[in-house]
């Protein structure tokens, strides 16, 4: 099992194919120069929230997830949990970690969680919303 690998309430009610784009997901997250990549699990009019920022459609999400870059060196996700909104349902909520390794050499980690909503886009499942819940001072607390 990858450490993409989220576990997922009893019940089973997270779609299998949502659980896969994650998997597929944090490991594109995960991977410096993979901009083009990441910006393609979001539909064209997308809309990414990331703790105070916000991107809407892949432009500015592509714009966004260089940023995102920036002064990290590594990132490593762990997502842990996903939880679906109902059986059947294309909205979910996530729990998980990140590491990060900045340029400067200094480490730290946080908590996070996410909501997400997918619809399918050219045949394949996308999300049109992210938003992601972190603290964002942990960067200035890295050692």
């Amino acid at each position: 099992m990858s450490q993409y690998t989220a576990k997922v309430p009893s019940g089973d009610l997270v779609k299998p194919e949502i659980r896969s784009f994650y998997e597929s997901f944090y490991a594109v997250s995960d991977t410096p120069d993979a901009h083009e990549k990441y910006a393609t699990f979001f539909t064209q009019n997308a809309r990414l929230i990331m703790a105070s920022n916000e991107a809407n459609g892949r432009d500015e999400i592509l714009s966004m997830r260089k940023g995102m870059w920036e002064k990290v060196a590594k990132r490593s996700h762990k997502p842990e949990k996903i939880f679906s909104f109902g059986l059947g349902s294309n909205e979910v909520m996530l729990y998980g970690t990140v590491d990060y390794e900045l340029k400067d050499g200094k480490k730290t980690g946080v908590e996070w969680s996410a909501r997400a909503r997918f619809v399918d886009e050219d045949g394949a499942l996308k999300m049109e919303l992210y938003q992601v819940y972190l603290d964002t001072a942990a960067m200035s607390r890295a050692k």
